[in-house]
């Protein structure tokens, strides 16, 4: 185990997961308290953008105070000639709160892409910070893309939402992997009236039928995905992996569920550390 006069060193990694990264707030806030420093980050989709405020500024109750006091609808703006919702909110935020570059932050932070048209993953950790941690959140079909350097970029999600091979790259200490994606298996209550998700609101405006078709589409984007990083963590399996218990029917398009998210993932790394994991690294028997 390397430590720092600051703590014992980890590289974190971050999956999507919408509302439900929430609870990686909480669970940054309990590794400070436990001694962990976090040497560098890889995140992607909503993590991303969570990720590039805690690079800024190395403090959970900093990032858990702007997202407590930020009216999270302005970061939804439709784009005007689409449709679609834009990026310039979440711009707005990164710009209040976290400097222009990569280079700038105070914690390394790789973010995944992926070039929508070459079907290209593309990762970024130099360079100017806005533009590819707006494309990592740019979900195929409720985003425009982010138009970045000759290409048409999108959320990292698409081939890799659970960047555990990319902390590697960038630092030699202990991967912890925080895990919120939403179950790939469940049941689709597909006679339920429109629920009132963002993507059920962008749906509700095509027509009759639609909405059970998102909901069928977030399955299958689930499954997909699930099936990807079970082939990812085999060929580079975190030290630690958490998974906070947030209830299946958190829906990654519910912003609205702050304080439990952030509770489960506070619980998670506090049970770790006392039944193993997260413990063991603190005894250094997790090398």
């Amino acid at each position: 185990m390397t430590t720092t006069e600051n703590g014992l060193r980890i590289g974190l990694a971050l999956s999507g997961g919408g509302g439900r990264c929430f609870a990686q707030i909480g669970a940054l806030q309990a590794l400070e308290e436990e001694g962990f420093r976090v040497a560098a980050i890889a995140a992607n989709s909503t993590a991303a953008v969570l990720g590039a405020l805690y690079a800024a500024c190395r403090d959970a109750r900093a990032v858990e105070s702007i997202v407590r006091t930020t009216d999270l609808s302005t970061l939804l703006e439709p784009d005007g000639s689409t449709g679609l919702l834009g990026h310039d909110g979440i711009e707005r935020l990164l710009e209040q709160y976290a400097p222009a570059t990569f280079e700038e932050l105070l914690i390394p932070l790789a973010v995944p892409t992926v070039d929508i048209e070459r079907a290209e993953l593309l990762i970024f950790r130099t360079g100017p910070l806005r533009p590819p941690v707006c494309a990592s959140n740019a979900f195929p079909g409720l985003f425009v893309p982010v138009e970045y350097r000759g290409r048409h970029l999108m959320d990292g999600g698409i081939i890799n939402n659970f960047p555990v091979d990319v902390i590697r790259t960038l630092c030699d200490a202990p991967a912890v992997a925080i895990d919120v994606r939403p179950p790939a298996a469940g049941p689709l209550d597909l006679d339920a009236p429109t629920r009132r998700t963002l993507l059920g609101k962008v749906a509700s405006l095509f027509g009759q039928g639609v909405p059970n078709t998102i909901d069928i589409l977030m399955q299958a984007y689930s499954i997909t995905q699930a099936r990807l990083i079970e082939m990812t963590c085999a060929l580079h399996p975190p030290n630690v992996w958490l998974r906070p218990e947030l209830p299946a029917e958190f829906d990654v398009q519910d912003f609205s569920r702050l304080d439990e998210a952030f509770d489960a993932g506070y619980r998670a790394v506090k049970e770790s550390v006392v039944s193993g994991g997260l413990g063991d690294l603190l005894r250094g028997d997790g090398d």
